[in-house]
């Protein structure tokens, strides 16, 4: 098999002066020949797109820390070319191991990287699903399981709050319906009054802003109102809703779209036990662990699909969605089809 015209991907190029540069391109490398230094090549049939995808389109440094390079930090798809580990058309999951940072990412036609990036895709997954969840989902999952595993039985009654910020993203609708059935009295905080509806469809007990839990004194410790919380925003919304966790609780911070410093003071870890846990699923699990997830967003994926909102896009369209995320205007998730 040999790469033609049709074959393109969304490459971003990062000047000496600064200046970035992106847009499609043909992809520039055979297919047929990549696998000869171990790679193994994946016809790309979806990728999901992440905040770290929308940060690389725009040249980010801390992301892209190559260049040229084509975002996506994961993608499923079907293997290209057999080799001595998979058999060519078989259904599979490509992520991590700097897939979309130092490596070529999934917004392409192909995608070549090592084994140790590549999993089995559920059987009951089609590809465009499994990047409807894609790593917000792993993230999800995982951060959810460091509360459960946090916030003990002693600590948290069962009509306790607990608090997704950032709610009408990706992580933060699969965290609101992973918490939600769980069985917790989820709280959805979202600045956007369009996603009430859905975010209640996914187990909201409660829609609110930003503004509602903002305590305006300056008090390091206010009354306590949450057992757990997912914090997909990070900045100073990360600041106000730790001096709100109730004694022994938890949270679980993932994102930054609202800044990464974060200004904050010992007393709500050390007056009131909280934690304060980073979730990370590009480095976290290992291969072995990374399937078990899959296997249970698979499962997790029917209760769902008809509620969570989900935008096909070309490679023509990821530069202006990645605006749009960037400007946090996006609900639900982007998955892009190399067409």
């Amino acid at each position: 098999m040999t790469t033609t015209t049709r074959e393109k991907c969304w490459r971003v190029r990062r000047m000496p002066d600064g200046t970035v540069t992106a847009g499609v391109e043909p992809l520039g490398w055979s297919a047929s020949a990549a696998g000869d230094d171990g790679d193994v090549v994946v016809r790309v049939e979806a990728a999901g797109f992440n905040y770290k995808d929308a940060l690389c389109s725009a040249g980010h440094p801390g992301v892209m820390r190559t260049s040229p390079l084509v975002p996506g930090i994961d993608a499923a798809g079907v293997v290209a070319t057999s080799d001595a580990s998979w058999a060519a058309g078989t259904p599979v999951l490509v992520t991590g191991n700097g897939m979309g940072e130092v490596r070529d990412g999934g917004f392409a036609s192909f995608v070549r990287m090592p084994a140790a990036a590549v999993l089995p895709r559920p059987a009951s997954l089609a590809a465009d699903a499994a990047m409807a969840l894609g790593t917000a989902g792993l993230t999800a999952l995982l951060a959810c399981d460091r509360l459960e595993a946090i916030v003990s039985p002693r600590h948290a009654k069962a009509d306790e709050a607990w608090l997704v910020t950032g709610a009408s993203g990706g992580v933060g609708m699969l965290s609101v319906a992973a918490l939600a059935a769980a069985g917790h009295r989820v709280v959805a905080c979202s600045r956007k009054a369009s996603a009430t509806n859905v975010l209640r469809s996914l187990g909201a007990a409660e829609v609110v802003t930003p503004d509602a839990i903002r305590d305006p004194t300056s008090k390091t410790l206010v009354t306590g109102r949450w057992a757990g919380v997912v914090d997909t925003v990070g900045g100073p919304l990360l600041a106000e809703v730790l001096r709100a966790v109730r004694p022994g609780g938890g949270v679980a911070a993932i994102g930054m779209a609202g800044g990464a410093d974060l200004i904050t003071s010992v007393h709500p870890f050390i007056l009131r036990g909280v934690t304060l846990a980073g979730i990370d699923a590009a480095s976290l699990p290992t291969q072995a662990e990374r399937a078990l997830l899959w296997e249970r967003l698979a499962s997790f994926w029917p209760a769902i699909a008809g509620r969570f909102p989900v935008t096909r896009l070309r490679l023509d369209d990821v530069g202006d969605w990645a605006d749009h995320m960037r400007r946090g205007e996006t609900t639900g998730r982007g998955v892009v089809i190399p067409e």
